[in-house]
């Protein structure tokens, strides 16, 4: 469900930054004059557009995996490698969420040139896509281990990934 949602809201920003960069095509090559605010808009919407999108990528496990060697290991051996992967995980996502909340706070009073608002706008992408993806990683991480404890595979494949 989350998943979808999030597909449906990407789709709704990617058409939007299209149609933003159509028009203002439109506007400097058919019409002779410029849309000042394109340029401030697209880079809200690619921002958002870019955090937000990885989030959903690491969701359907859809990042670049390398399992030739984790996969012969022993299941206690694989378990505790998915659980170290969460935990980089987690650290990148806070990460983002600490140092994404500073930049927002940093640079709250400063405006943008033609829509004068706020930039923190555009940098409040990274604090949230930061704490989706550590809440994300946690997630699986305690999964992972109710699924070990069970005597079970900690890493259910990207396959099974609407199941968490």
């Amino acid at each position: 469900m989350i998943n979808r949602v999030l597909e449906a809201l990407l789709a709704g920003l990617l058409v939007a930054a299209v149609g933003v960069a159509f028009m203002a095509v439109i506007y400097r090559y058919a019409l002779n004059a410029a849309l000042s605010w394109s340029f401030e808009v697209s880079l809200a919407l690619l921002t958002y557009i870019t955090f937000l999108g990885a989030y959903l990528a690491l969701r359907k496990g859809a990042h670049l995996r390398v399992t030739l060697l984790v996969d012969r290991l022993p299941r206690i051996a694989r378990g505790a490698a998915f659980l170290l992967t969460q935990t980089l995980i987690g650290v990148l996502g806070w990460i983002m969420l600490w140092h994404g909340a500073r930049q927002v706070l940093r640079f709250a009073d400063q405006t943008t040139t033609v829509l004068e608002i706020s930039t923190a706008w555009y940098y409040a992408a990274i604090p949230v896509a930061g704490g989706l993806i550590l809440l994300d990683a946690a997630w699986r991480g305690v999964i992972g281990l109710v699924r070990l404890a069970r005597g079970e595979e900690a890493d259910p494949r990207p396959d099974r990934a609407e199941e968490i």
